[in-house]
């Protein structure tokens, strides 16, 4: 599948998505691409939900540290130059680890400055094409 068949594959789901949703707005951010699809006719809300959106505080989502994942660019086995660990700090570009396939390794790298915050995957661990292997806070 090309690269702009990926992006409408993706952009379809998202959309079945909002249908099937009581959201009117749905973001997503990753590895450098951005799209927000929003549902005609505006924002829906039920009486049941509206009291408590109305009650959360507005400094509770302003702290919550925006995050992106690291996905596995091929198939294969990965292997790390380290072992990883919560809070460990990563620069953009800074090598992660490595995704072996019949004798190639593809190098993985993060996408963004920032702290490790899960490590989804360990060094021989098979992956599939699009596993996510790491969750990281953005600086």
């Amino acid at each position: 599948m090309s690269e702009p068949d990926h992006v409408l594959g993706l952009l379809d789901d998202l959309m079945k998505a909002i249908a099937n949703s009581p959201a009117a707005t749905i973001e997503v951010e990753a590895d450098g691409f951005a799209v927000t699809v929003t549902r005609a006719g505006g924002t829906v809300t039920t009486p049941a939900r509206a009291p408590v959106l109305a009650s959360l505080p507005i400094e509770a989502e302003a702290s919550t540290p925006k995050t992106q994942r690291v996905h596995a660019s091929t198939v294969g086995i990965f292997s790390g130059p380290r072992s990883w660990n919560p809070g460990d700090s990563v620069t953009r570009g800074e090598t992660l680890g490595g995704i072996q396939t019949l004798g190639h390794t593809s190098e993985v790298k993060a996408p963004a400055d920032g702290e490790i915050r899960e490590v989804l995957v360990t060094t021989g661990a098979p992956v599939e094409y699009g596993q996510a292997l790491f969750v990281i806070a953005l600086r």
